[in-house]
């Protein structure tokens, strides 16, 4: 469609981010419900003036911020296709061809990163969905109760262990599941940002003394702050001496396991019990494509397969895989389609070539740092992830309170000059800009670009 075509190459051109105030938005799209339906053109001409012109182009080069993928080509018919079918990837009556073509993705997903390629795994909206089913996954099969029946009443208090850069989601997830956020216990990092096992298990070890019931280690394969890769075979051995149940949580640094000079990163990502990885971050997916992976899809159905009269299986039944009972979801569209079409398309070794090149851009600007005066790199950059600040050429450069409102600014102006996007956060107690680079469509031109924005933007924000 031609409307798609001029979005894609205005990204190329345009300001990543275009401010425009929050008030006119609201405005543009708070006309009453339609009673009468209107011309097509009229519809594009809004969409054109309200919504693409103002969205954040992560789909164009200059985009850092957060942790989202710039999609490709190939599936955008792939998500048009898939929504023109319409089917429902529940029931395999419903699904047919969607439902093996979803299996053989999540195959692929797994040999992708060296998991299990026999495991047991489906998509879903994200990374946070898929941490949360592994987590329900890891709480049904280590709960001492039958909790599918009786619920956590009768349990002990239950605890897991990740390091305090784990994400988010995870703490989400012990709140839904009922086990509480305090008891996901947030284990100090090392200098390089990685969890410090011996600190983990002395945790281990006192809270089973103080009458808690430890049931899962979580380890970060790509932390969201830094990409820092925790020691996985080390929480492996530590998972398996208190027998409990290994999961990892891939979602950014997965698709980096079995790159060339840092698959040694990722050794004993195929020891977990469950695995979470992202497609539409560093496969370059759009979204929604998040994906869960269970080494023994048994774990999956007894979590949650429930079967009312209406859905009972039919005829057959042994030749054919129903989702719905490996998931929580019953409506589910068909995310697999634009994922299988990206595989098929352009490849594995291409997709590593490019993962490849992230990594490498992101080196590149952090030589370009090291080699300036008005530069300070924050944290070990192991994969695509660049944490540094602005510190300038200024006598105040080493007073911390100072530095952070400076860069607090900076990411204020870059924000409103709108070149080039990145987002902040703060690492040991200091406001960081972070630079993320999962993009397929960076080149090192861009990288220079960047730089030399980012030196602009943070003279300008120097007192005078």
């Amino acid at each position: 469609m031609e409307i798609i075509t001029e979005f894609l190459d205005s990204a190329k051109k345009e300001k990543v981010y275009r401010t425009k105030d929050p008030s006119e938005l609201f405005k543009a799209f708070s006309d009453s419900l339609p009673e009468e339906g209107s011309k097509l053109e009229e519809i594009y001409d809004l969409l054109k003036r309200e919504l693409l012109s103002t969205a954040t182009l992560n789909t164009g080069p200059n985009f850092y911020a957060y942790l989202t993928g710039p999609g490709n080509h190939i599936a955008i018919p792939g998500e048009m296709l898939a929504t023109t079918i319409n089917p429902n990837a529940t029931k395999w009556h419903l699904s047919r061809a969607s439902t093996e073509i979803e299996r053989q993705v999540i195959r692929w997903i797994a040999e992708f990163i060296g998991y299990d390629k026999n495991t047991g795994g489906l998509l879903l909206s994200g990374g946070s969905m898929a941490n949360f089913t592994c987590l329900a996954v890891a709480r049904k099969i280590k709960t001492p109760v039958d909790v599918a029946i009786d619920g956590l009443y009768g349990a002990p208090k239950m605890t897991a262990y990740i390091s305090s850069e784990g994400h988010s989601s995870l703490e989400k997830s012990f709140d839904m599941l009922g086990l509480g956020k305090k008891h996901l216990r947030k284990i100090p990092v090392k200098p390089d940002l990685t969890v410090d096992i011996n600190e983990m298990e002395n945790r281990i070890r006192q809270d089973k003394t103080d009458g808690f019931h430890p049931f899962c280690v979580i380890g970060v394969a790509g932390t969201t702050n830094t990409g820092a890769v925790d020691d996985l075979a080390g929480l492996s051995a530590l998972a398996k001496k208190y027998n409990l149940w290994y999961h990892i949580d891939a979602a950014y640094g997965g698709p980096a396991a079995k790159i060339e000079g840092y698959s040694h990163l990722f050794q004993g990502l195929e020891l977990a019990d469950s695995v979470v990885c992202d497609p539409h971050k560093w496969m370059y997916i759009p979204v929604e494509a998040g994906c869960a992976l269970v080494k023994d899809p048994k774990y999956l159905r007894d979590t949650f397969s429930v079967l009312p009269d209406y859905l009972r299986l039919d005829a057959d039944r042994e030749n054919r895989f129903e989702y719905m009972e490996y998931g929580f979801e019953l409506s589910r569209n068909f995310k697999a389609l634009k994922v299988w079409m990206t595989f098929k398309y352009y490849g594995a070794e291409r997709l590593k070539t490019e993962i490849k090149h992230d990594i490498d851009k992101i080196q590149y600007l952090k030589s370009l740092m090291e080699k300036s005066d008005d530069f300070e790199i924050l944290a070990p950059t192991p994969l695509s992830i660049l944490c540094f600040r602005y510190i300038g050429k200024d006598s105040k450069s080493k007073d911390e309170d100072y530095l952070n409102i400076l860069n607090q600014r900076i990411l204020d102006e870059l924000e409103k000059d709108g070149r080039v996007f990145l987002s902040g956060t703060k690492i040991n107690g200091k406001t960081a800009l972070r630079t993320a680079c999962i993009n397929h469509r960076t080149e090192l031109k861009d990288i220079d670009f960047l730089y030399n924005v980012l030196k602009e933007v943070g003279a300008a924000a120097l007192p005078r």
